[in-house]
């Protein structure tokens, strides 16, 4: 995890947008200072706040509202001894109190255009490569933030989740290496009653997700004719056990993916651990 962590933790000190390289989102701003326009918000020292800074502020198009999003991301480049209860409280609140006054600020106006800024991801990386696994939940589990009148979406990403985005990009430019004309895309299936769409972007739900859907065409070639192949993945982000295997039968039940008879369909399950291995079935 060490040499991965540092990868990480220097793009994220450089506020860098390679983590969301493959993941078709927009950087729109970076390193933005706005005025604090809100009373209510106090620094560390209970004073008022006068600025805040944006790190981040990145957009995608979401299938699932067929509009643009945008979302404020904060980066923490820490000692994991600061991972505890009461920082990320404090870090979130201080995420939510950014997004609370950079919706109407205008020096993020210019940025936002046709985008809606509906929340905030708070990236957190362990600066010193120490990083524990019960005990980042429990700190999570135990992260308290105040009653808003407009509620906001906030996401927290730790060194798992980076480790799992950052195998997840590399996976996504090795099959665009190999697909016909960077052909992959997120399956976004129907809600209530619409049609389903296909989409290179992955969007916060599916990157906070154990499992995405995700199609790509690529060519092969037997006894001298070259077919297209269309191709299923499956990703599994989450360990494997008797119940994401479980999942992973129900969908393709679900797909009836093992009921075509087009013999030039595959269904590829990446499985992660610390690297996306990827298990082939043939249908």
């Amino acid at each position: 995890m060490g040499e991965l962590s540092q990868r990480i933790g220097k793009k994220l000190e450089h506020y860098g947008n390679s983590i969301f390289e493959h993941l078709e989102w927009k950087i729109l701003a970076q390193d933005v200072q706005i005025d604090c326009i809100r009373a209510a918000h106090k620094n560390a020292k209970s004073s008022d706040k006068k600025t805040h800074g944006v790190d981040i502020l990145a957009g995608y198009y979401n299938p699932f509202t067929k509009r643009q999003e945008a979302f404020i991301i904060e980066c923490k480049h820490r000692e994991w001894s600061n991972f505890i209860p009461s920082n990320l409280s404090l870090w979130v609140e201080e995420l939510c109190n950014t997004i609370e006054c950079a919706s109407t600020s205008p020096a993020l106006t210019t940025y936002l255009e046709e985008y809606t800024l509906i929340g905030g991801i708070l990236l957190y990386n362990s600066s010193d490569n120490i990083y524990e696994m019960e005990r980042a939940l429990k700190s999570i589990s135990q992260i308290k933030v105040p009653r808003r009148r407009h509620p906001l979406m906030i996401y927290l990403a730790d060194n798992s989740r980076l480790e799992k985005w950052y195998s997840f990009n590399a996976e996504i430019a090795k099959i665009k290496q190999n697909s016909i004309e960077n052909s992959f895309g997120i399956i976004y299936p129907s809600i209530g009653g619409s049609t389903w769409d296909r989409s290179p972007v992955v969007t916060p739900t599916y990157l906070f997700s154990d499992y995405i859907l995700a199609s790509y065409i690529k060519s092969a070639t037997n006894q001298g004719v070259t077919t297209k192949v269309d191709i299923k993945a499956l990703f599994c982000f989450e360990h494997v056990t008797d119940d994401s295997l479980k999942y992973l039968q129900d969908m393709i039940n679900e797909l009836q993916l093992e009921s075509r008879s087009d013999r030039y369909q595959e269904v590829h399950f990446y499985f992660l651990k610390n690297h996306l291995i990827d298990f082939q079935l043939s249908l």
